[in-house]
């Protein structure tokens, strides 16, 4: 769960939402402005680079990265803070950054971890090392480092990482719903 005080913090400020996939969140109906930027690193990297090169701002607006994450930690639904980016590639390797305060490890890696992708053997022990896996959310805190931007990422829990991803829509149907009653009342 997202702690009140992390939630109040966004209260009055400029924020804008950057998500992988339209199921995710709409537009019409959260209070912020949204960019779409499509699933992986890279789409949300190069998401943030022309939304960045484009908005002509001279203020610091905060970056919102919601979305959907596997976990064996967590129950499906659970929505989570992010404070800790382990970027991994196709060769498990791996950078890092830490914001402040308390929150979840993510892994982004190039593919939906689950026991279809990666041996049950690495889900296993990247599960005992990191809570939440996606696709995206290191990418949204680089770019955040680079042009010391504010950084805020809330993942809300899809899967469990055991190789069925076939709910999938069905749970960010549901996931939705949650980030939008959160978003709406900050």
């Amino acid at each position: 769960m997202i702690d009140e005080k992390i939630l109040s913090g966004l209260r009055g400020r400029e924020v804008v939402l950057f998500v992988a996939d339209r199921d995710e969140i709409s537009q019409d109906e959260v209070p912020f402005p949204v960019v779409y930027t499509g699933m992986g690193k890279m789409r949300m990297f190069s998401g943030l680079v022309r939304w960045y090169e484009s908005s002509g701002r001279s203020g610091r607006p905060t970056v919102l990265n919601i979305g959907s994450a596997g976990s064996a930690r967590y129950p499906i639904g659970e929505i989570l803070n992010c404070t800790s980016f382990v970027n991994g590639g196709s060769e498990l390797i791996y950078d890092k950054i830490e914001l402040p305060g308390e929150g979840c490890s993510i892994f982004s890696g190039d593919y939906f971890m689950s026991t279809q992708t990666f041996s049950p053997e690495q889900v296993k022990a990247l599960s005992a090392q990191y809570d939440l896996f996606d696709m995206e959310a290191y990418a949204a805190a680089e770019f955040c480092r680079l042009y010391g931007l504010p950084f805020l990422c809330f993942k809300a829990v899809s899967d469990n990482l055991d190789g069925s991803l076939k709910d999938w829509r069905s749970i960010l149907a549901k996931i939705r719903v949650q980030f939008t009653g959160l978003l709406n009342n900050l």
